[in-house]
């Protein structure tokens, strides 16, 4: 007898500790900051369903730097899934707010990479190295995976639609009327007048990378560019292919093409350009990068008038330095020369062009991209002109062409891969010969699409 009551009493203290234990355990709270913690653990052993529902619970914080903290931790979820639409959506939507943390832009790159957008991975990723404060062993971890994303790039395509209204969309000074003084007083002849006008851009392009070892394969190029406005007169098509050796390296690539571009102006086919190029890229530093290149091009026209003054040999070279000031903008230069031999002497043509540009990934994860451009045209050979006094004189022809741009797109306003960007371009030349000089203005409304 006494030992049953001593196990009923045994059995109640036992049901009464574990009662007390229960209610202790239910009334512990942890905090938003605690629970993120919490969730970093649960991610790592892989219990994916309840990070999720806890992160999810989390969300309602006051604490922004919590919120922040929990999308992030959704989005790595959403990449253990292999659901890399979600995790670009939820590394976007904090970059839309804080476009300068490092970790987050390391994350969309990564989920870029393992979804095969290569091209969008190395961009991310070259961002990533433009944080001064990166250790050693995560920026040559970096590097290792812009090299990967070089090597495992097997094709690129962009494919854009845009209405571009432009103010001068015949290239004229503005001059009313041009006159010329014979001594017994000026005869003239009325002018073309600036032109202004809607158009439609199409634009499809891309490369293709067949891969005969680690280092060596064959790069293939082509793009489409098609202006059309409502006359025909000022339309403009281009068709360009090129296809040639590329080698790799752990320091950039090099690549050599042989290519063949074909022009239809107002309608009819205009002319036919072969040639070749030789283009370099070189990783100098995790923060600069180099593009340089060289070319020669044989321009044929379709009409004997055309082909006998204008047919000509194209030789021209370029340097293109890029440097990352931080992990959301960068700076590039750019100097290149050429030199025109046209058939009539007067035709051909020598110079050189310089710009600069600034790229920034600004708040609401907006993407802005200026740029200035400096063309210098010298022509070879005199020419009889109409100058400002009327006179008519026998002169080199000197143009210089000044170029502004701005652009502006949002990858945050993606729908179904379509973004869209506002770009406007401003061009300016001045001639030592006055009908040549011309204003003109240019917007561009664009439809993108990201392949």
């Amino acid at each position: 007898m006494m030992g049953r009551y001593a196990l009923f009493v045994a059995l109640c203290a036992l049901w009464s500790f574990v009662a007390h234990a229960e209610q202790k355990i239910q009334t512990i709270e942890l905090t938003d900051a605690q629970a993120l913690q919490v969730s970093e653990l649960m991610l790592i052993n892989g219990d994916l369903d309840a990070t999720e529902s806890l992160l999810n619970d989390i969300l309602q914080s006051d604490d922004v730097n919590i919120r922040t903290g929990a999308l992030f931790q959704l989005g790595r979820v959403a990449t253990a899934r292999g659901d890399y639409d979600t995790a670009q959506r939820y590394f976007l939507t904090i970059l839309k707010f804080h476009p300068d943390l490092t970790n987050v832009r390391f994350e969309l790159g990564y989920v870029y990479f393992l979804d095969g957008q290569y091209t969008l991975a190395e961009f991310h990723f070259r961002l990533v190295l433009g944080d001064k404060s990166l250790p050693d062993d995560v920026v040559e971890k970096v590097r290792a995976l812009i090299i990967a994303s070089r090597q495992r790039k097997d094709w690129y395509i962009n494919a854009g639609l845009s209405v571009v209204p432009d103010s001068n969309i015949n290239y004229v000074s503005g001059q009313t009327q041009q006159c010329v003084d014979f001594g017994f007083g000026p005869m003239c002849r009325p002018l073309d007048d600036e032109t202004s006008g809607i158009g439609v851009r199409y634009n499809l392009g891309g490369e293709y990378y067949l891969r005969l070892s680690d280092r060596w394969g064959i790069k293939t190029s082509a793009s489409l560019s098609a202006l059309d406005f409502a006359t025909s007169q000022y339309d403009d098509y281009s068709l360009y292919f090129a296809t040639g050796p590329r080698y790799l390296s752990n320091w950039g690539e090099i690549s050599m093409q042989p290519f063949v571009q074909m022009r239809w102006y107002s309608g009819d086919y205009y002319a036919t350009t072969p040639g070749m190029r030789t283009d370099i890229t070189w990783d100098v530093t995790g923060r600069l990068y180099l593009s340089t290149g060289v070319a020669y091009n044989y321009t044929a026209y379709k009409h004997p008038q055309l082909d006998a003054m204008y047919s000509s040999n194209e030789y021209s070279a370029y340097i293109q330095p890029r440097y990352y000031i931080n992990n959301k903008s960068f700076i590039l230069a750019g100097v290149s020369a050429f030199y025109n031999n046209a058939r009539v002497e007067s035709y051909g043509y020598n110079g050189q062009s310089y710009s600069i540009g600034y790229f920034g990934e600004l708040p609401w994860t907006l993407t802005l991209f200026a740029r200035l451009d400096l063309i210098n045209t010298l022509y070879n050979g005199d020419q009889l002109f109409i100058m400002a006094n009327n006179s008519l004189q026998s002169v080199k022809r000197h143009d210089i062409t000044y170029q502004a741009s701005i652009r502006l797109s949002s990858r945050y306003l993606e729908y179904e891969r379509l973004y869209p960007s506002l770009s406007y371009t401003y061009t300016r030349r001045d001639s030592n010969v006055p009908i040549f000089d011309f204003d003109k203005h240019r917007v561009e409304i664009e439809l993108n699409y990201r392949f």
